[in-house]
C-alpha cells in the first residue's frame, strides 16, 4: 500500500510539471530596431555662381527677416520670392516674367500687416477686426509702390525621396526686393489713420485696443 502512495506521489508531481511547463509563455522573438528614415538634404548641382568658383550668396538661403537683421539692410524691408521648382533654367527663368512684384510684395506686406495686429490686440482681436480689415485693404496691387529690384539669382539642386532614392534634379530662381523703411511706415501711418477715420470705434475698449495697435506699429513693420 505504500509503494502504491509513493508511486501515486510520484506521478501526480510529474503531471504538475508538465503542466507548469506547458502554461510558461513562449519568448518573444528578438527583432533589431529598424531606425526611421532621415531626410536627406538636397545637394547643389549648379548655381549661377559656380562656373567664376564663388559661393552662394546668403541672401539665397536666409529668410527675409533674417536678412532684415543684418546691417546692410538697416534702412530697407526684404522681401525674397523663389519660384516652384522646373526641370529647365529657361523654365525658372520663365517664372521671373510672369512674376508680380507689386502683387507678391503687397500680399507679402499684408500678411505681415495682419500678423504685427494680432500679436498687439492679444485678447482683443475681435474689437480691432473690421479696423484691421480696412488697413489690408489699403495695400491693394494697382496702388503698391516704392520697392525695387535687388538681385536675382539661379539654383540647380537635387531632391531626395524619404528612402534616399533620387526624387528629381530642378531649378529654382530666386528674386531680392527691398523698399525703405520710410516710405512703408509712412504708407502703414496713413493706412492706420485713414482706417480710423472710416471707421470710428463702437466703444472706448475697442479705441484702447486700437491705441495698442498703433503703438505697435510706430516702430515699423519689423516683428
Amino acid at each position: 500500500m505504500r509503494k502504491m502512495t509513493v508511486l501515486a506521489t510520484l506521478v501526480l508531481l510529474t503531471l504538475l510539471m508538465i503542466a507548469g511547463c506547458a502554461s510558461e509563455p513562449e519568448p518573444r522573438p528578438v527583432t533589431a530596431d529598424v531606425p526611421e528614415p532621415v531626410a536627406r538634404r538636397p545637394d547643389v548641382l549648379d548655381h549661377k555662381n559656380y562656373r567664376f568658383g564663388r559661393d552662394v550668396p546668403d541672401w539665397v538661403v536666409l529668410s527675409a527677416l533674417e536678412l532684415e537683421e543684418q546691417s546692410r539692410f538697416d534702412d530697407v524691408y526684404v522681401f525674397k520670392f523663389e519660384s516652384p521648382r522646373a526641370q529647365s533654367l529657361q523654365g525658372a527663368e520663365l517664372w521671373t516674367r510672369n512674376f508680380s512684384a507689386a502683387s507678391e510684395i503687397a500680399q507679402t506686406v499684408r500678411n505681415r500687416v495682419q500678423t504685427k495686429f494680432a500679436g498687439a490686440a492679444v485678447g482683443d482681436m475681435d474689437l480691432v477686426e473690421n479696423y484691421m480689415e480696412q488697413v489690408v485693404l489699403t495695400f491693394s496691387d494697382a496702388e503698391f509702390s516704392g520697392y525695387r529690384p535687388v538681385d536675382d539669382y539661379w539654383m540647380q539642386m537635387r531632391y531626395y525621396t524619404p528612402d534616399g532614392g533620387v526624387d528629381e534634379d530642378a531649378y529654382s530662381y530666386y528674386v531680392l526686393y527691398t523698399i525703405p523703411r520710410p516710405t512703408l511706415d509712412r504708407m502703414i501711418r496713413n493706412a492706420l489713420d485713414d482706417a480710423a477715420r472710416r471707421n470710428q470705434p463702437a466703444s472706448e475698449e475697442e479705441q484702447t485696443a486700437r491705441d495698442r495697435v498703433k503703438e505697435a506699429f510706430e516702430n515699423g513693420l519689423s516683428m
